[in-house]
């Protein structure tokens, strides 16, 4: 029966590498959540915008105009916050993958052993039973007779 002499350190190898992919996907839903946020800050933007160009159109009044100006204003300083979190996390993202690269690349090494080593048990287990094989007809020619 096949043993891997190694397997202890596989298996521990692709827990590892299930962690490190947990991991990479938390922070790549972080992003996707952080870029969601300015699509929807980019969009009540452009809304408000519309808004604003109806108002100047529809009424005298500075009022509206004044709350849009305001309101444009925070937005796009809220863009800001976020475009800089954003990169932040871009590079969190990136330190992420990396190690998730390592983990793959160390549980994949381990995986070539094990399947080098049953290569090897494989080849020594036929050539053990042609040994058999040959010893069994060498008998049955001899005493067989």
């Amino acid at each position: 029966m096949f043993k891997f002499t190694l397997q202890i350190v596989l298996e521990v190898r692709e827990r590892f590498e299930k962690i490190k992919y947990k991991e990479y996907s938390a922070e790549l839903l972080i992003k996707q959540e952080l870029e969601n946020e300015r699509a929807d800050h980019l969009a009540a933007l452009r809304r408000a915008g519309q808004n604003a160009d109806h108002a100047r159109t529809t009424t005298r009044i500075a009022a509206p105009l004044q709350f849009h100006d305001h309101f444009r204003q925070r937005i796009q300083e809220l863009i800001v916050v976020l475009d800089k979190r954003l990169r932040e996390q871009d590079e969190k993202v990136e330190v992420k993958r990396k190690e998730l690269v390592e983990a793959r690349r160390s549980h994949k090494a381990l995986e070539i052993l094990r399947e080098k080593e049953f290569g090897r048990y494989q080849s020594d287990a036929v050539r053990l039973e042609r040994a058999v094989m040959d010893e069994t007809a060498s008998n049955y020619h001899v005493y067989g007779r």
